[in-house]
């Protein structure tokens, strides 16, 4: 597994030289929130991130009430005017908040990385954990005897960032097979970075990481 991190402005400014050095060959950035904030450091963590060599990625902070497909919009017109054609890896959910029932959160944000495969031309990555993607999520209760149809199956087409504090191995989560990657500490110290960090794995090569980062048709 490759190690990484992810930031944003409460990181304040970053030496990614520095994170480099210290063994850092991924950095997932915040890049918005909402259907109007946009990172103050974003394009200084992301240029910042792959002149040091880092393999840089951007997130959005989804808000239930808010309309997802400006949400999706908005997360692209902050991004594509850092990255450009730069390598980079998919555009990430950061679900973690809710505000709506489940059938309704299903829809907003199955809505939101259809909208941002559409704008992007890749699946999208989605981050949560499984204490809320299990409590606010419309998944099924599943049976050793059969494996029943879930309004759900369709985020399994999204590469999985599991956010899960444990000494031991993060827990499954329906439908995915596996994770891509995972967030396994908020109290992480990296040389380069004066506060605490969250702290992440990739879940393949370095070449695995490099072709997702390709950019491809909407690019």
């Amino acid at each position: 597994m490759l190690s990484g991190i992810d930031v944003s402005h409460y990181q304040e400014v970053i030496d990614w030289p520095k994170v480099r050095a210290s063994g850092v060959r991924f950095a997932i950035i915040k890049a918005s929130e909402g259907t109007e904030y946009a990172d103050p450091m974003f394009e200084q963590n992301f240029k910042g991130a792959q002149a040091a060599g880092i393999i840089p990625g951007s997130y959005h902070f989804f808000l239930p009430n808010q309309d997802p497909l400006k949400q999706a919009q908005h997360h692209r017109e902050v991004v594509s005017a850092v990255c450009g054609s730069r390598p980079c890896l998919p555009p990430c959910i950061d679900l973690e908040t809710a505000g709506a029932t489940k059938a309704q959160m299903n829809a907003i944000v199955g809505g939101f990385l259809q909208e941002l495969r559409r704008l992007d031309g890749r699946p999208g990555l989605l981050y949560t954990s499984p204490g809320f993607w299990n409590t606010y999520m419309p998944v099924p209760v599943l049976s050793q005897y059969r494996l029943p149809a879930s309004q759900v199956d369709w985020a399994a087409e999204h590469p999985l960032w599991i956010a899960h504090y444990t000494t031991g191995w993060p827990s499954q989560v329906y439908p995915w097979a596996g994770w891509s990657f995972w967030q396994y500490s908020s109290a992480g110290k990296i040389s380069g970075i004066r506060s605490r960090v969250d702290l992440d794995y990739f879940n393949g090569s370095l070449g695995d990481l490099e072709a997702l980062a390709e950019r491809r048709s909407n690019a």
